[in-house]
């Protein structure tokens, strides 16, 4: 009798001490990673000023499209945000296709590769094994007068599931604007305002 009793309570301790034990690991790797973040080389400014800045909508797949169609917007409108927070340049704003730019503007072309975000559900139920969210994009950067790409640069990006478990899916949920930041920040250091 106390037998049956003791198996199911020892199985529920030792189920505790499992996540307790995963969740510091999770906690404590991510802390490496963020210790040991390679400083990213300098980067070269852009032999032009730009004071306007347009922004186009995010180009992908369709599937990506139809799957992250939100994520995508969000992508887009939080390098908007981000590069007007800055209080750099004249005017920054999406571009429409329709539409001619001067040449003291420069044009932003977006387009995702690939890219993968774990859902709530997903991280919910399956925790780690729900896999790592990621994005892949490349970053033209086009003179408006003279239709000429000046930079091309890819930024990839992934989170460790472990630690996207640990915090409930917010880093998967804040992956599309975390990297707009990070590429906000690079157009700021290589585009000089005029």
């Amino acid at each position: 009798m106390i037998r049956k009793k003791v198996g199911p309570v020892l199985g529920c301790i030792l189920a505790v001490l499992i996540v307790v034990a995963l969740g510091g690991c999770a906690t404590s790797q991510g802390g490496k990673q963020a210790e040991s973040v390679v400083q990213a080389p300098p980067v070269a400014p852009l032999e032009k000023p730009y004071g306007e800045i347009f922004v186009y909508e995010i180009e992908t797949t369709p599937a990506l499209k139809s799957d992250y169609a939100e994520a995508l917007k969000d992508c887009q409108s939080t390098l908007i945000v981000s590069l007007l927070r800055r209080n750099k340049y004249k005017r920054v704003e999406p571009a429409r296709s329709s539409e001619t730019y001067g040449k003291s503007a420069l044009l932003v072309k977006l387009k995702v590769s690939d890219m993968r975000i774990a859902s709530f559900g997903a991280r919910f139920w399956g925790g780690a094994l729900a896999g790592s969210s990621f994005m892949n994009i490349r970053m033209s950067l086009v003179d408006a007068g003279t239709q000429q790409t000046v930079r091309e640069e890819d930024f990839n990006s992934s989170n460790n599931a472990f630690a996207a478990a640990w915090m409930m899916g917010s880093n998967d949920r804040s992956l599309p604007a975390d990297m707009a930041e990070i590429m906000a920040a690079y157009i700021d250091k290589a585009v000089q305002a005029n």
